[in-house]
């Protein structure tokens, strides 16, 4: 959903050079970060009253999750609320970032699964972490760093320097280390070091950005997900497990990790373990989309994303 204006670009690249940094600066100084949310839940409103382009994106992405016309009043309700969701989610990066983490970790109403994390970092071939554009996603370092792990976030970098910076600095402060690529035809080289070093691997597995993903099935429609994190489990040995993390409505944070899922077999049956496990995810990922439609940040058009016409360069 880039504009193809390099005016605007360079209007859009002012707003957050000068927004992002001003809001991590006031962050410092909110007693709650319920202030925050307040200031956020404005830009939300304004953002989507000024590139109403990317709301008919996520109301059709909405219609899409709900199963209603993308006019409905549900639908229209539902796609607001998750731009302002996200909007206090970069608010909650801010204010728990420049804090303690003890002070992140207190907001923490429930935490399943961690023995999985054990498990799969116990067979001493590192582990994948694998996530989604769901939730406050970035905290999970500083959950993870208060039992000494160190996760290595494979990220594709913001088009804006200014919020990518703040991002990068944040996320090491959390005790995340930052591996950027471009989506098309990275090295996994670094990556597979680190694995058989016994890291562990942090990725998204909800979007396509190398245009070469599997076709799942998902709320009702074929979908390409990418299969880069399968390959990498395939070629490494090192086990996926599947974490998400999401607010309620008092605005505390909920972490989930699932059991260790194992890429294992000849050539012949790789592929079928790799849609095998990415079957599994997707069925996660959807299972909680379903149950927060509107922490699921996505503002382009998920199942007609225009990129797919276009040929990777």
């Amino acid at each position: 959903m880039q504009s193809e204006s390099r005016l605007l670009g360079l209007a859009y690249g002012a707003v957050f050079g000068t927004l992002f940094p001003l809001f991590h600066f006031a962050a410092r100084s909110f007693a709650r970060r319920e202030r925050g949310h307040a200031i956020a839940d404005q830009i939300a409103n304004a953002f989507m009253e000024l590139r109403p382009k990317y709301l008919e994106a996520i109301l059709g992405n909405t219609a899409q999750v709900l199963g209603l016309r993308p006019s409905h009043p549900r639908v229209d309700r539902v796609a607001r609320d998750m731009v302002r969701q996200h909007a206090r989610a970069w608010v909650d990066f801010f204010f728990y970032g420049q804090r303690p983490p003890e002070a992140a970790l207190a907001q923490f109403a429930s935490i399943e699964g961690l023995e999985h994390m054990d498990e799969a970092m116990a067979g001493g071939r590192g582990v994948i972490l694998l996530t989604a554009h769901a939730g406050n996603y970035e905290l999970g370092g500083l959950l993870l760093k208060a039992r000494n792990l160190k996760v290595h976030a494979v990220y594709k970098p913001d088009r804006f320097e200014a919020v990518e910076r703040l991002r990068e600095g944040l996320r090491a402060q959390g005790g995340v280390v930052g591996i950027p690529v471009d989506g098309i035809g990275f090295s996994t080289l670094p990556l597979v070091k680190l694995l058989r070093e016994g890291r562990l691997v942090g990725m998204q597995g909800d979007r396509d950005f190398s245009l070469n993903g599997v076709s799942m099935p998902f709320f009702g429609r074929e979908v390409p997900f990418p299969r880069g994190p399968w390959e990498l489990a395939a070629m490494t040995g090192a086990p996926i497990v599947t974490s998400f993390f999401y607010t309620d409505e008092d605005r505390r944070f909920h972490a989930r990790f699932s059991a260790p899922i194992r890429v294992q077999g000849g050539r012949g049956e790789r592929m079928a373990a790799i849609e095998h496990g990415m079957r599994a995810y997707v069925a996660d990922l959807e299972a909680l989309i379903r149950q927060h439609p509107s922490q699921w940040y996505c503002f382009y058009p998920f199942w007609d994303d225009p990129a797919r016409g276009k040929s990777p360069t």
